[in-house]
């Protein structure tokens, strides 16, 4: 599981220097390398980047690298992610295209639709998650054209995805295309209004509070 640095003042941690070595050591544990990726996540810079994204591939330290690379300010940390799409599959591959969303990559929305919209990539649902977390015109034309004509299994996650858009512009002061892009979600969704929308999820929290 993915693990982010939890808000507040960071810890002391070693230098870069040390956990990479750490990671690049032939005599250090499988926990030892996943502990190090965790402290990376609060020190690492673009020196880090090669040493994370070597571990994209391992089905065991993969989510720690993963962690680290969402958050590296730096523009390898993203490239690296982008360039690691073609070599995996699965799980690994559905958590790239996660860290991609979380970091809002706008370089990554082509082949983040190539995923969306091949329903057989494995990924479409989180390829559609991350374009909605991205939230720029081209990724809103790629939900619109899944909502319009793609697969009726993932329209329903396009929807919920133009949502996450929807809220993104409405922060940004883009409220009338945010209001636009919701009516279209909720149509899809079944929900008639903003209203009926919140009736239905404060009744369903009073439900599972009894």
């Amino acid at each position: 599981m993915s693990s982010q640095p939890s808000i507040g003042s960071a810890p002391k941690m070693p230098a870069e220097d040390s956990l990479l070595a750490v990671l690049s050591s032939q005599d250090a544990g499988e926990h030892e390398k996943a502990v190090a990726c965790e402290k990376l996540a609060w020190v690492a810079t673009r020196k880090s980047v090669p040493a994370l994204a070597a571990l994209l591939a391992d089905e065991h330290l993969s989510d720690y690298a993963r962690s680290g690379l969402e958050i590296i300010p730096d523009p390898a940390a993203a490239e690296a992610l982008r360039r690691a799409l073609p070599n995996l599959e699965g799980r690994l591959l559905a958590g790239v295209v996660n860290s991609l969303g979380v970091r809002r990559d706008a370089a990554a929305v082509p082949e983040l639709r190539k995923l969306a919209l091949a329903p057989d990539s494995g990924v479409a649902p989180e390829a559609i998650a991350s374009l909605g977390m991205i939230a720029t015109p081209d990724a809103v034309e790629t939900l619109g054209k899944i909502l319009a004509d793609g697969p009726k299994k993932l329209r329903p996650p396009a929807a919920h995805a133009l949502l996450a858009t929807a809220d993104h512009l409405a922060r940004d002061g883009k409220t009338d295309e945010a209001e636009r892009l919701r009516t279209r979600a909720r149509k899809v969704l079944g929900l008639k209004n903003k209203a009926s929308h919140q009736g239905n999820t404060d009744g369903t929290r009073q439900s599972q509070d009894r």
